[in-house]
């Protein structure tokens, strides 16, 4: 049973998040505008030189950083989407597993785990789209289910089959359950976002030291630089929390499981 888990994209917190960089970007530049003013262009360019090799070795450093959160983050995600699938595919295997284990464990078993679906879509999902803490009922049915098939009697080797092959149904289920709370977790501290925009804000004021004859030529520069720090910056903040934000992982596994389940015998 292989299911793939998509990505949902909010197009409202996307839109608003981008709206947030336009008027950055905007109060930049009208910065930068209002130096220009102030200062000569003949007043600025006598330390082009000096500043070009600064902003040279700042900006390949800062690039270096920023790349590598980006990438970091990014990975994370990719890790959060297979532990989702590793999660719905363990319940869908343990759900059909327990086929081989005698009633009443063979219900127990199954009603914890239809529950958990439920659970995980109607509760969990949402709390981890706000950035709340999900609450501890899941994990109690998932005790309870393990608990039901590691103290299953059986009385022959089909039914010892069965126990065994739902024993490592049910570790993978809770394996997959701790890493998907795990990485819910924000991947960026708040540390190193200080360091992203503390790096930003100096690429910036690079900007506006720089001596240049084409005034408007230089603040559309100092636009499209902000614009793509701005727009990696919501790539960033939109992967290090993959179950919230404008681009987050969807419920849809667990949409077919809560189809699913009850219709299998």
């Amino acid at each position: 049973m292989t299911l793939v888990t998509r990505t949902v994209f909010s197009v409202p917190q996307l839109l608003a998040e981008l709206a947030i960089l336009g008027v950055v970007v905007a109060a930049l530049v009208g910065v930068h505008a209002l130096l220009q003013r102030r200062f000569t262009s003949e007043m600025l360019r006598r330390h082009n030189d000096v500043a070009g090799y600064l902003f040279s070795a700042v900006g390949v450093l800062y690039a270096v950083v920023l790349g590598f959160v980006v990438v970091v983050v990014w990975q994370k995600y990719d890790v959060s989407v297979s532990n989702v699938e590793n999660e719905v595919n363990a319940v869908g295997d343990l759900y059909h597993d327990v086929d081989g284990v005698s009633e009443p464990a063979r219900s127990e078993i199954r009603s914890d785990l239809r529950r958990y679906v439920v659970l995980v879509r109607n509760v969990e999902w949402p709390e981890m789209a706000r950035g709340q803490s999900v609450p501890v009922d899941g994990a109690q049915l998932l005790d309870d289910a393990f608990y039901r098939v590691n103290t299953f009697a059986p009385r022959d080797f089909q039914q010892f089959a069965a126990q065994q092959a739902s024993i490592q149904a049910a570790q993978r289920l809770v394996d997959a359950r701790r890493s998907r709370l795990v990485v819910s977790v924000p991947a960026v501290p708040v540390v190193l976002w200080f360091a992203l925009i503390a790096g930003a804000l100096a690429m910036v004021a690079f900007c506006y030291i720089f001596g240049v004859e084409n005034r408007p030529a230089q603040l559309m520069m100092t636009a499209i630089l902000v614009g793509l720090i701005g727009i990696l910056f919501v790539v960033i903040q939109a992967f290090s929390t993959p179950f919230a934000g404008s681009v987050r992982i969807s419920d849809d596994g667990w949409a077919y499981l809560q189809h699913r389940l009850p219709t299998i015998k």
